[in-house]
């Protein structure tokens, strides 16, 4: 575990640019340029929830929920890398106005299971 010794403020700080990975990596999904800066709600979102949830004593899962958010975010932004090349595709077809690609079962399993592998491999890092 790399992470077993972080305190309070630098899970937050893990958790903030872990954020910042997603919503970089999210905003690549997003079509119409005024609307990418739409990426950053989800983690703010959590961020807030976070911070709301779990302030009324100092030892109530803070640092579980920013590891598990950490987690999620990061898996979710290499799942994104790893997939560039299809999504480009995806995204191509619906900037020209065409419909996008329904993703056959095959390429929903290998999504599945490559998101299942980033996470296993960040939480046995983290």
């Amino acid at each position: 575990m790399l992470t077993s010794h972080f305190s309070r403020t630098e899970w937050w700080i893990a958790a903030i640019v872990a954020g910042l990975a997603l919503a970089a990596a999210m905003q690549s999904l997003i079509p119409a340029k005024k609307d990418k800066w739409k990426a950053l709600l989800p983690p703010v979102g959590a961020a807030v929830f976070i911070a709301l949830s779990t302030r009324t004593s100092p030892d109530d899962g803070e640092n579980q929920a920013l590891m598990l958010f950490t987690a999620t975010a990061l898996s979710l932004a290499i799942t994104r890398v790893i997939f560039t090349g299809f999504i480009r595709r995806q995204m191509e077809l619906a900037r020209s106005g065409q419909s996008m690609e329904k993703p056959t079962p095959r390429q929903t399993a290998v999504f599945l299971f490559t998101f299942a592998a980033v996470v296993a491999a960040i939480v046995a890092t983290l």
